[in-house]
């Protein structure tokens, strides 16, 4: 890909991408209301045995998963020229690595139904491997939307799949598909990806196939692999040792009370990570600029995650008892504690983005690798000593190692630590005065939870109160990333 190929000048490049990613964010909300729509719908017809052996068959192919492009899309974005002749040569090594992954996958459904004995698994784990196939077709031309900044046709070729794969899976549901519902619905998801990707990239593979050429490519994607896998391992490995040392009750408890502390970084900052990217690498040689978008976006990011972890802990328990029930107290304080090395995580999350689109992936690779060995390590020291303090290492090692990354980040940027930290001066004071109102409600009223009706007006009350506060704070003292989000929305 030239320079003529490259878009507008520097600026430009970062505006369009900013508000292409504006229509990403609306794409997605509207799949994930769609989603939910339409699991729960086939949720109705299914039976819990269908998605016990779904999950089953994709336990092993999940990891095999994570190696499926070995790490050559991020490759492709990351790279400031790149020729049609490389990425050629890549779409067609996706492929033969796609065919081998599944050749992989299809074996491994014999010690999948070893593990669970289960044979029902053995032509479900079969099937599955067509994905392998299927999605190595699409690496190339969706990594050079993404390499475009174009997130709005991104965002609309997901909705489209997902629509089309919604409704067939309804169908099929109602039909009696049974199990296959869930694996013949991800593979219509899959190939009309593919078909929507090429025609909207309008990128057409060349009968080219020099290896040589994806050599560089392929050094960059084996430590973007590598890291994936360790980044699984250490998500893993908490739930197997919990899962081993105490019942699955506690494991339950765990589980559930990580996955909502986890919401705000899944559904929103792996957005502004995704989008981000494109944008440090399209900006990788001036590190002036790299320095400037990684200030902004870590402000945005902790202007968004401050308040909503912040109520997270401090209302915890309305939460979980008025939404999800009195069998849930038990995860209070453990969904507190995750609540706060999420956050930490989260305005922390640049960081490997920055050294990715810098060419500097081994970095990322020690990195992750130090941080999967100190907190399997600490986590099993912990579950030793109870359930309960399992958390320790969450509010301890992981914060820690985020700040030390963090660290690392901003020295190799030449960013000033008092520069870095003065953007979460007005943040923290928002939140602040966004709990302080809490509480003053709190106080001028009664705060006993007399039914559950009275209960989630109070509660609503509260966030009320709380957002209300935090967001004319924000357009005051923030006024220009208020403008600036208005000005994206707008357009």
């Amino acid at each position: 890909m030239n320079d003529s190929n490259r878009g507008d000048c520097n600026e430009s490049f970062a505006k369009h991408t900013a508000r292409s990613g504006v229509w990403f964010v609306g794409f997605r909300l509207a799949i994930q209301a769609l989603s939910w729509c339409i699991t729960v719908l086939i949720a109705r017809v299914l039976l819990p045995d269908d998605y016990g052996l779904m999950g089953m068959a994709s336990i092993l192919t999940g990891y095999v998963s994570l190696f499926s492009e070995i790490g050559l899309g991020s490759a492709i974005v990351q790279r400031k020229n790149i020729t049609d002749e490389e990425t050629s040569t890549v779409f067609w090594l996706c492929i033969v690595i796609g065919c081998m992954f599944a050749v992989v996958a299809f074996l491994l459904s014999y010690p999948t139904a070893w593990i669970f004995n289960e044979t029902r698994v053995i032509p479900i784990t079969q099937l599955i491997s067509c994905l392998f196939v299927i999605g190595s077709l699409a690496i190339v031309p969706g990594s050079i939307l993404t390499k475009n900044g174009r997130f709005k046709q991104i965002g609309f070729i997901e909705f489209c799949a997902t629509a089309v794969s919604s409704i067939s899976m309804y169908l099929m549901a109602t039909s009696g598909f049974g199990v296959w519902t869930l694996i013949y619905g991800t593979i219509i998801q899959r190939a009309v990806s593919v078909v929507l990707i090429f025609y909207i990239s309008g990128w057409k593979p060349r009968l080219i196939c020099n290896l040589h050429l994806a050599v560089p490519l392929l050094k960059f994607g084996v430590n973007v692999s590598a890291a994936r896998s360790l980044s699984y391992i250490s998500q893993k490995a908490d739930v197997f040792i919990v899962g081993k040392l105490f019942t699955a009750q506690s494991l339950g408890y765990y589980s559930f009370a990580m996955q909502l502390a986890s919401i705000p970084t899944d559904k929103f900052v792996s957005i502004i990570q995704q989008v981000g990217y494109p944008v440090f690498a399209h900006y990788q040689d001036d590190t002036d600029k790299v320095s400037d978008f990684f200030l902004r976006a870590t402000k945005y990011i902790s202007i968004l995650v401050l308040p909503l972890f912040t109520c997270g802990i401090i209302l915890s328990k309305e939460l979980i008892l008025l939404v999800l029930g009195i069998k849930w107290l038990p995860i209070v304080d453990m969904f507190r504690a995750f609540c706060f090395a999420n956050l930490v995580i989260c305005i922390a999350s640049l960081n490997s983005m920055v050294h990715l689109a810098q060419n500097r992936p081994r970095w990322v690779l020690l990195f992750t690798g130090f941080n999967t060995i100190l907190m399997t390590v600490g986590i099993f020291l912990a579950a030793r000593r109870g359930f309960d303090a399992v958390v320790i290492p969450w509010v301890t090692i992981s914060p820690l190692l985020a700040v030390i990354w963090t660290m690392l980040t901003v020295r190799r940027l030449g960013i000033s630590i008092r520069i870095y930290f003065r953007g979460f001066i007005k943040p923290i004071a928002g939140t602040l005065l966004c709990v302080a109102g809490i509480y003053c409600v709190r106080l001028l009223s009664s705060y006993n939870i007399i039914s559950e009706n009275v209960g989630i007006l109070m509660l609503s009350r509260d966030l009320f109160v709380g957002i209300s506060i935090y967001i004319l704070f924000i357009m005051i003292f923030e006024n220009n990333v208020y403008v600036e989000m208005r000005q994206l929305l707008k357009r």
